[in-house]
C-alpha cells in the first residue's frame, strides 16, 4: 500500500547551506521520503532507503531531467549516464585510479607535495589549514596524479569552487548557473591547447587515456569527455579537500581523542578519515530521477522527478550509529560509510581520495607538535551539496 508523503515546505536552501543535519534528523523521523520545493528534489534520508535506490538503476536512473551537473559542466557526464555509457566513460579512468595502481604511484606524490606546503607554515606555529594545506593538497596531488600539467593550485581551487557554485545549484539561481557557465567554458578554452597536443602525444595519462577513448576530432573529443573531467576535478579537490578538513576538525576537537591521535597517527589515521568523512559527508547526494514504478518506503515518486539520495543523513542514521551517530568519535566501530556513494556510481576516484587523506592527516601530525585548533577561532562548517570547513585555524608549539 503506498504511503502518502509528507512535505518539506518550510526547508530552505540558507537553512541547509547553514546546517543541514538537524533537517535530515527530523526528516528521517517525520518524512524520510519528501519532497524539498526549495531544491525540487525528493529527499531520501535513511540508510537502508539510500543504498536500495542507489543499487536499483531501472527505478532511479541518472538521467535526472536539467540536472544541474549536466547544466553546468556542458553536457552529460559519468554520473548522469547508466548503462553502457556509464561503462564508457568511467573506462577511461580506471587505469589511473584503479586501486592498486593508486597505491603504486599516488603516496610517494601525495607526501612530496604534503611535505613541501608544511615546509611551508611550520615555522609560523599556526595557519588556516584548510587554505594553506587541504585545499592545495588535493588540488596539486590530483593534478599530478591524472596528468593536468601546468596549472597552479589556486587555478584549480577557483575552478572548483566557481564550478560547484553551479553544480549544485538545484535552486536554479541564475546568478550562480551564469559563475559556473563561464568558468565552464575557461576550462575549455585553458585545456585545449594541452589536449590538442595530448592528441598527438599520449602519455598514458588519466587525461590522455579519456581523450582518446572519445571517436572524432579535437572539438568533438572534448564535447565527449570534458564534462567528465570538470567533474572530476570538482570531487578530486573536494572530497579529499573537505573530507581531510572536517577529519582534522573531528579528531583535534575531541580533547580525549587528540592526544591519542597525536601519539600514533600512522596507525590511526585511517579510521581517523574514515569516521571525518562520516561525521561530515563531503557530498551531499546521490542525484537520479524517479522512473516507472519507482517507490521508497512505500512512498510513490512521481515519474521523472528528481531525486536526491542524502548520503549525509545516511552517515548520521541512528538505526545504523547509534545514538551517538552526531558526534566524531575515532573509537568508533567500523562499518562502510555512504562518503563515496553506492552502486554502479560508486565514486571511481575513492582510493586516490583516501590516499591524499590519510597521508594529509598523518603528516600534519607527525610534523607538527603539540597540534591542536584554535579556541579563539573554531571552525566554521557551511553548505550542503558540498560540506566541510570554510577555515581550520590551527597553532602548534
Amino acid at each position: 500500500m503506498a504511503v502518502t508523503a509528507t512535505g518539506a515546505d518550510d526547508v530552505t536552501v540558507e537553512a541547509l547551506i547553514d546546517d543541514p543535519y538537524p533537517i535530515y534528523a527530523r526528516l528521517r523521523h517525520e518524512s524520510p521520503v519528501c519532497h524539498v520545493p526549495a531544491v525540487g528534489l525528493w529527499f531520501v534520508t535513511r540508510w537502508a532507503d539510500v543504498v536500495a535506490a542507489a543499487e536499483d538503476t531501472a527505478c532511479f536512473p541518472a538521467s535526472m531531467a536539467d540536472s544541474p551537473l549536466d547544466r553546468s559542466l556542458g553536457g552529460r557526464n559519468v554520473l548522469t549516464v547508466d548503462g553502457g555509457e556509464h561503462e564508457r566513460k568511467r573506462a577511461p579512468m580506471e587505469n589511473t585510479l584503479r586501486p592498486r595502481n593508486v597505491e603504486a604511484s599516488a603516496p610517494a606524490i601525495v607526501e612530496r607535495i604534503a611535505n613541501g606546503l608544511i615546509d611551508g607554515f611550520l615555522a609560523d606555529g599556526e595557519a588556516d589549514l584548510k587554505t594553506a594545506y587541504c585545499e592545495p593538497l588535493a588540488a596539486s596531488s590530483l593534478a599530478e596524479v591524472i596528468g593536468l600539467h601546468g596549472l597552479d593550485a589556486p587555478t584549480l581551487q577557483r575552478w572548483f569552487h566557481e564550478l560547484a557554485t553551479g553544480t549544485s545549484n538545484y535552486e536554479g539561481d541564475p546568478v550562480k548557473q551564469q559563475v559556473a557557465e563561464r568558468t565552464s567554458a575557461e576550462v575549455d578554452a585553458t585545456l585545449r591547447p594541452m589536449l590538442a597536443a595530448v592528441l598527438e602525444r599520449p602519455d598514458g595519462t588519466m587525461i590522455s587515456d579519456m581523450l582518446h577513448a572519445e571517436s572524432g576530432d579535437l572539438e568533438e573529443k572534448m564535447r565527449g569527455f570534458m564534462p567528465t573531467l570538470k567533474l572530476a576535478l570538482i570531487d578530486g579537490l573536494q572530497e579529499p579537500g573537505d573530507g581531510l578538513g572536517s577529519t582534522l576538525a573531528g579528531v583535534l576537537g575531541n580533547e580525549d581523542q587528540r592526544p591519542v591521535f597525536l601519539d600514533d597517527p600512522a596507525g590511526l589515521a585511517r579510521q581517523a578519515v574514515d569516521e571525518g568523512i562520516r561525521w561530515v559527508s563531503p557530498i551531499g547526494t546521490q542525484g537520479r530521477a524517479a522512473g516507472h514504478g519507482a517507490s521508497v518506503a512505500g512512498v510513490e515518486i512521481p515519474e521523472g522527478q528528481a531525486v536526491g539520495l542524502i548520503i549525509p543523513s545516511a552517515n548520521r542514521d541512528e538505526s545504523v550509529w547509534g545514538p551517538t551517530a552526531d558526534r566524531y568519535d575515532l573509537f568508533r566501530a567500523r562499518h562502510a560509510n555512504a562518503a563515496f556513494g553506492f552502486g554502479p556510481h560508486f565514486c571511481v576516484g575513492h582510493q586516490l581520495a583516501r590516499v591524499q587523506m590519510r597521508t594529509g592527516v598523518r603528516l600534519l601530525a607527525e610534523r607538527l607538535p603539540g597540534l591542536h585548533l584554535d579556541p579563539q577561532r573554531p571552525p566554521v562548517f557551511r553548505g550542503w551539496e558540498y560540506r566541510g570547513p570554510a577555515s581550520l585555524h590551527a597553532r602548534w608549539s
